[in-house]
């Protein structure tokens, strides 16, 4: 019955330290899906020229994450709620694992959008492109190393715990 206790005491602490590094593999992904919708944001914008919302919906087709994004901004702004601004911004907020300084970069490319010509549109994707990869370089050095340490620190918690019961 101790083993089982113990056991279960372990695994506990191993869920609870995956649970605590969620946010920062969380935004990893946000952030390389995110770099993939730019990069096939700009031939629709630039190329087919097309409304940015269908442009939007066209390059977050194989981004599960930003799937929501394109589906949110196609409601919005085909009702007429809000201007593309506002609705990009409200849509952002669902993206999981997005952090202040990456919807920072994402809300001004987001005042960009739609309100200039396509050359100066894709001179400001490429800049976000390049502001979130840093973003992105950031996450995978500083961020896993923090999940993969706390998610060894907290089972390793739960290993104390059993071994001072046991």
């Amino acid at each position: 019955m101790k083993l089982l206790g113990a056991l279960l005491t372990v695994m506990a602490a191993w869920w609870l330290g995956r649970l605590m590094a969620r946010p920062y593999r969380l935004r990893v992904t946000a952030l390389e899906q995110g770099i993939g919708v730019l990069e096939q944001l700009r031939p629709e914008i630039a190329w087919h020229q097309r409304i940015l919302d269908v442009a939007f919906q066209r390059a977050s087709r194989s981004y599960s994450v930003w799937q929501p994004v394109a589906e949110i901004l196609s409601q919005q702004i085909g009702q007429h709620e809000s201007n593309f601004a506002t609705a990009f911004h409200q849509a952002l907020i669902t993206v999981p694992g997005l952090w202040e300084k990456d919807l920072a970069v994402w809300d001004e490319l987001g005042q960009v959008l739609g309100q200039s010509s396509a050359e100066f549109q894709i001179d400001h994707l490429q800049a976000a492109e390049a502001e979130l990869a840093r973003n992105l370089n950031e996450a995978r050095s500083q961020g896993l190393k923090t999940a993969r340490l706390t998610e060894i620190l907290v089972s390793l918690v739960g290993v104390a715990l059993v071994i001072v019961l046991i």
